[in-house]
């Protein structure tokens, strides 16, 4: 009998989002530890967790680290590019799940911190690791990749609440979301934001003193100058997370994301306990890049992780040009060319597959040579390229690359330019050092060759 229930939970697993229930997932503070809680709607033999970027140390699964199931009869397994809840027993995975974990603070190879600790017993815990989908065999996940299959995978939505003592939420949303969609950071115990000229500060209590002035000046005057050419981004109130990392460890280093209204940084090292100019800039450029995807990456966003090069490329250079619109000492042509390096030696393969291969940077690097090329067909004005992106793609509010080939094709851009760029995508390019030097050359950017045969800006 148990077993004919079980075959007949998975016969009636397929379920459409328009009347399904969503997960349910409650996090609460257990002392210097956490209990989640999953709620699931329906009977399934395994549960896979969208954002499964593993450990960027290790290359393993950060949870596997970090998380014990409570639960009899369930398991946590890394399965394919994916971690899941998967059914011990011949039944399906029991409605009720829960978790014991301790926030897990190290890098992830692609995605945003799990947890974050700001001094004392502050700890912010990010939402979206918790969202969940279903499939029919736990053997489905094996063979998925890591951007997932839609048609064998079924998402409902997954609901967050934090619970317990001193908590609030940071960024500007809250509520069920639906696979990868960006998420926010539950609070505990942390100090009340700062706000100066619009933009709040939440800094951990342990962060060097001249780091935290630095991050309270600046980061309004890069929403300022951004806003000014872009329009408004739609966000109420612009955040500023930094965390401290502690000085246990020689040199500097700094590290961070956004979400919706929402910057993080990290901090690390013995040597920034005390100002470096080189620490400032790399913090000055970041908070220009990741401020940058409140219009491109909010605003809009890409259709599919294909197209991410859209958002990062794009903010690189949104960023390069704030950078040095704000310090004219700045010189682009280091970022940039770094930019153009990498991608030299990431464009032998498709630039829409570089995330299932690990090869994220491909994104960054040989997405801003496109930007380069759609500002220049743009008359040397890259915010208008994204103002008019933004505009054309406001109703679905998603960019694909043939939307983006469009809108290059409408600021000015060649044939010949829609064409190399969507081959590069699409299926990289057997010489890199060519391909780049002819779309550069095309787009009548000036360029040196190095001693290498890499194209450098002059």
């Amino acid at each position: 009998m148990r077993l004919v229930l079980a075959l007949l939970a998975l016969v009636l697993l397929p379920v459409t989002a328009a009347t399904a229930q969503p997960v349910e997932v409650t996090v609460q503070r257990d002392g210097d530890a956490f209990l989640a809680e999953f709620t699931l709607p329906r009977a399934a033999p395994a549960w896979g967790f969208f954002r499964s970027s593993p450990d960027a140390g290790t290359q393993q699964s950060w949870r596997l680290q970090s998380w014990r199931v409570l639960t009899p009869g369930v398991a946590l397994q890394r399965r394919g590019s994916f971690d899941a809840f998967v059914s011990t027993n011949a039944r399906p995975v029991p409605l009720k799940v829960r978790v014991r974990f301790d926030p897990f603070t190290g890098d992830l190879l692609a995605d945003y911190v799990p947890a974050l600790r700001l001094g004392g017993r502050s700890v912010a815990v990010f939402d979206g690791h918790f969202a969940l989908f279903s499939v029919g065999r736990a053997d489905v996940l094996d063979r998925l990749s890591s951007s997932g299959d839609p048609r064998l995978m079924t998402d409902t939505g997954t609901g967050v609440r934090f619970r317990g003592g001193n908590l609030r939420l940071a960024g500007d949303v809250e509520g069920y979301r639906r696979g990868n969609s960006e998420g926010t950071y539950g609070l505990y115990d942390v100090p009340k934001a700062v706000v100066r000229n619009g933009v709040a500060t939440v800094l951990d209590g342990d962060l060097p003193q001249w780091i935290a002035d630095d991050l309270a000046s600046y980061s309004p005057r890069v929403m300022q100058s951004l806003t000014a050419r872009l329009g408004p981004p739609g966000i109420t109130q612009p955040t500023i997370l930094a965390a401290w990392e502690g000085s246990q460890r020689d040199g500097v280093s700094m590290n961070g994301g956004t979400l919706k209204g929402l910057i993080l940084m990290r901090f690390e090292g013995r040597q920034a306990l005390q100002p470096i100019p080189a620490l400032a800039d790399m913090a000055h450029w970041f908070i220009a890049h990741e401020a940058s995807h409140f219009w491109l990456g909010q605003s809009i966003h890409y259709a599919s992780q294909r197209d991410s090069w859209i958002m990062e490329g794009g903010a690189d250079l949104l960023a390069t040009r704030t950078v040095q619109s704000l310090n004219p000492a700045f010189d682009p042509r280091t970022k940039l060319n770094e930019g153009l390096r990498d991608c030299v030696q990431l464009a032998n393969q498709p630039i829409a597959t570089a995330i299932d291969r690990n090869q994220v940077r491909a994104n960054y690097a040989c997405g801003v040579l496109f930007a380069l090329v759609a500002e220049k067909v743009s008359r040397g004005d890259f915010y208008a390229f994204v103002r008019n992106l933004i505009a054309a793609n406001r109703a679905d509010r998603e960019v694909s690359l043939d939307e983006w080939l469009t809108a290059l094709a409408r600021a000015g851009g060649t044939q010949a330019q829609v064409t190399t760029i969507h081959a590069m995508v699409e299926r990289g390019t057997p010489q890199p050092k060519a391909t780049i030097a002819n779309l550069l050359r095309g787009s009548a950017i000036p360029f040196v060759l190095d001693q290498n045969g890499v194209p450098q800006l002059q």
